[in-house]
């Protein structure tokens, strides 16, 4: 999805609202294999990089499953461009898993059509199902984030997550594209997961591995991730929200 360069929420404003935001990190004490899922390659890294090193550090196995592979960031790009961009995404990422320490951690891939998952969401389903079979907890884009793929894919995990597992979302474009007083937001189900120093640097030096998303767009315009968006990722705070599958 093209980028809106003028966001409707600031960061100093959010960091107002989390400042008076007391909630502790999620329970994750009975988990031992927990599944992290993103719409595209960029998203699990953005919201949950300190969140994904703080698993790792308590013994969690985790996995990251992307649905898509990002081709359609800039749309208008041509068919080739777009595989050559789409093959770009695939490396940032791993480059990015690496940065955070998580360089053992699986990426599994399901070259689902990006900006198309709400067409595929049965699909999408359909291909998760077996992948969460046997975890304890699965993270994913919260369902009411302002970005059609992220809605689809908190629904689709929401139907595929076992009933015996844990559900808990993920912000993304809600930063930018929301108000802290919308009535959507579930703030008293959310969950504050604090970083420490080490995990923010290594977290900025995962984002920094997003290239594509970063530099301007091959028309000259906007980054997908220009600096005002960044803002609400490059934070000491995570933010996640318990849902029920």
């Amino acid at each position: 999805m093209s980028p809106n360069p003028s966001p409707v929420t600031s960061e100093p404003e959010w960091l107002e609202t989390l400042a008076r935001c007391d909630a502790g990190p999620p329970d994750t004490a009975a988990w031992s294999r927990a599944a992290v899922i993103a719409a595209h390659p960029d998203d699990e890294c953005l919201a949950l990089g300190g969140f994904l090193q703080a698993l790792r550090a308590h013994g969690v196995e985790v996995r990251i499953i992307v649905a898509t592979d990002g081709e359609a960031a800039f749309p208008g790009l041509d068919a080739v461009a777009r595989t050559r961009l789409a093959r770009e995404r695939r490396r940032e990422l791993h480059a990015a898993v690496r940065a955070h320490g998580l360089g053992r951690v699986p990426v599994t891939w399901l070259g689902l059509p990006d900006s198309g998952l709400a067409e595929a969401e049965r699909e999408l389903v359909s291909s998760l199902r077996p992948l969460l079979a046997a975890v304890d907890a699965t993270v994913a884009p919260w369902p009411l984030d302002p970005h059609p793929d992220h809605r689809a894919i908190g629904r689709a995990t929401a139907a595929a997550t076992p009933l015996s597992a844990r559900f808990w979302s993920y912000p993304v474009w809600m930063w930018h594209w929301m108000r802290p007083d919308e009535a959507e937001i579930p703030w008293q189900r959310a969950a504050v997961q604090r970083l420490s120093p080490e995990q923010r640097a290594r977290k900025s030096a995962g984002l920094a591995e997003f290239t594509s998303q970063l530099s301007p767009a091959p028309d000259g315009g906007e980054p997908v991730l220009p600096p005002q968006v960044l803002a609400h990722f490059d934070r000491d705070v995570e933010v996640l929200f318990e849902e029920s599958p």
